[in-house]
Formats: structure tokens, C-alpha cells, sequence
């Protein structure tokens, strides 16, 4: 774990061609989590979350992280930056390959006014045939675009639910369900065997919560039942927490544990999930 961004780049990233940045950015818990991944396996990975600061503008606030931290500004193999936001989609490719019918899905989630001016970003999920669509403050976006011209923008639930895509076949043909517990927050996305039926993404102030978005989310994609199988990732303590509530109405539910020898040496588990796993789906 690095003390700053200046440490971490000269004293232990001597050649930024040789690593890559995730980053993974959620504005209302202002904070700005990276971690660099050696594409040569010199290193185990590094990863510090950045506070943003209070009393400013969003953009403000991310700018000074940034410039804060020259780390980021670096030549790296790739970057990634990850979006966490509530306000997002999750259409068929051929919805997000049309501008209007976009336009269209985002009305939807409009609010307010202002949210008539907020930029779209779309990523395909591997695997899915799905895009999610995550909405993001246009000066933010435009200062991603401007700060990080090559960059990868996306919401935190793609490298998820392409991760868990690639991993559903070989989990049987029973129906599934992957939770994902984090700091306040958790993901959850749903299989029919290997078919992949939908995702979403909650705050939530306990396993509790989790366990009734996870059940919510089971009972809407239509494969609530006894056979039902979750599969629980994430941060350790928070997934136990949640395998415990879980096994109070389910059957069937196991942690998800990554085989011996598929991370990077090293890797801090306490990192959020879609930069653990951020390697494993580029």
C-alpha cells in the first residue's frame, strides 16, 4: 500500500509502460480508488483509495485528487477508469448502438432538469450481449476524456458481470445468483445456467440489505426457488457477513473464493472487487 502518489510511481513503478491503472470512481462516496497491475509480474499490486475533498465542486475535488497525485497522469499500458453511480441502465446492445432509443432509456432515470445535460457513457458486458449505460456529470466526463485521452470509462458493474459471464458455465445449470459486498454498497447479478438475466447495484447499510436486494433481484429475474444458487464475492468481511444472512432463508449459498495461483501475488483482498478482478477481464 502506498503512503502517496509520488512514492508510488518514483520508488516502486519505475516503468508505467510496464503497469496498468485501474481506477475506480464514485462521486457520492467521494472516493477515488486506483490500483497499478504489473503486465510482467514484477510486482504484487498497488492500491491506495484517495478521499475527495469536501466543501468543493465534484469536478473541483477531482481535479485536486488528480493533480494531487502524479502518479495518475503517468504513461501506463492501459488505463481503466470505473464509474460507481446508481444511475445507470442495463439495455441490449442493439438499445445502446441507437442514439435515440439511448436518449430515450436515459429520460427515464431523469430526475431533474439538470439531468438533460449529463453524458452517457456505454460499455458492452463480455459475454452478456448486454451494455450498461452509466450517466456521468458532463464537466466530469469531459475532464476524464481531456485527463486520460486513452482511457477506458465505464461503470463499475462491466468487468462484474463480464467476470461472472465468463464464470457461470462452469457453475452447473441451476439457476445463480452473484452478490458482490462492498464498502456500503453491493452488486448482484443473475444466471439462468449460463444465460445472463440482468444486474443491479445498491447502497446498503448492512448484510441485511444485501441479502434483500440479492433475494429482490432473484425474485424479479424469475428464478426464486430452492435450487437457486448464490455465490458471494467481495471484500472478506462483508461477504462473510453476507453468506450469513443469506444461509438464514437460502439453501445453497457459498462464498466466492478465487483458485490458488489466479491473482497477482499480493493482492489485498480489501480492494474493491472490480480492480481485483479489472486483469482478469482485459
Amino acid at each position: 500500500m502506498a503512503a502517496d502518489g509520488d512514492a508510488l510511481l518514483a520508488g516502486t513503478i519505475a516503468n508505467p509502460r510496464l503497469w496498468r491503472l485501474g481506477m475506480l470512481l464514485d462521486m457520492e462516496a467521494r472516493t477515488l480508488t486506483v490500483a497499478a497491475t504489473s503486465t510482467v509480474g514484477e510486482e504484487a499490486v498497488l492500491c491506495r483509495t484517495i478521499r475527495l475533498a469536501e466543501g468543493v465542486t465534484p469536478l473541483r475535488a477531482l481535479e485536486d485528487a488528480v493533480y494531487d497525485n502524479p502518479m495518475l497522469l503517468a504513461d501506463f499500458d492501459r488505463t481503466t477508469v470505473l464509474l460507481r453511480t446508481p444511475r445507470f441502465a442495463i439495455v441490449p446492445a442493439e438499445i445502446a448502438s441507437d442514439t435515440d432509443a439511448l436518449a430515450d432509456v436515459a429520460s427515464l432515470l431523469h430526475t431533474s432538469p439538470d439531468d438533460a445535460d449529463e453524458r452517457w457513457i456505454a460499455a458492452r458486458a463480455d459475454g452478456t450481449g448486454a451494455v450498461v449505460a452509466a450517466a456521468c456529470d458532463p464537466a466530469i466526463a469531459a475532464f476524464l476524456s481531456r485527463t486520460f485521452a486513452d482511457a477506458r470509462v465505464r461503470h463499475a458493474l462491466v468487468p462484474e458481470i463480464s467476470y461472472f459471464a465468463a464464470k457461470a458455465p462452469h457453475s452447473g445449470n441451476a439457476p445463480k445468483l452473484f452478490a458482490v459486498a462492498g464498502a456500503g454498497c453491493a452488486d448482484f447479478m443473475a444466471f439462468d445456467g449460463a444465460h445472463f438475466l440482468g444486474a443491479t447495484s445498491y447502497a446498503c447499510a448492512d448484510a441485511a440489505d444485501m441479502a434483500y436486494y440479492a433475494a429482490a433481484l432473484a425474485q424479479t429475474c424469475g428464478i426464486a426457488s430452492p435450487h437457486l444458487r448464490f455465490y458471494v464475492a467481495g471484500e472478506p468481511a462483508g461477504r462473510d457477513a453476507l453468506v450469513a444472512a443469506l444461509r438464514g432463508f437460502a439453501p445453497c449459498v457459498m462464498p466466492w473464493v478465487f483458485p490458488s495461483g489466479m491473482l497477482a501475488d499480493g493482492v489485498d483482498l480489501s480492494t474493491p472487487f472490480p480492480l481485483v478482478i479489472l486483469p482478469l477481464c482485459e
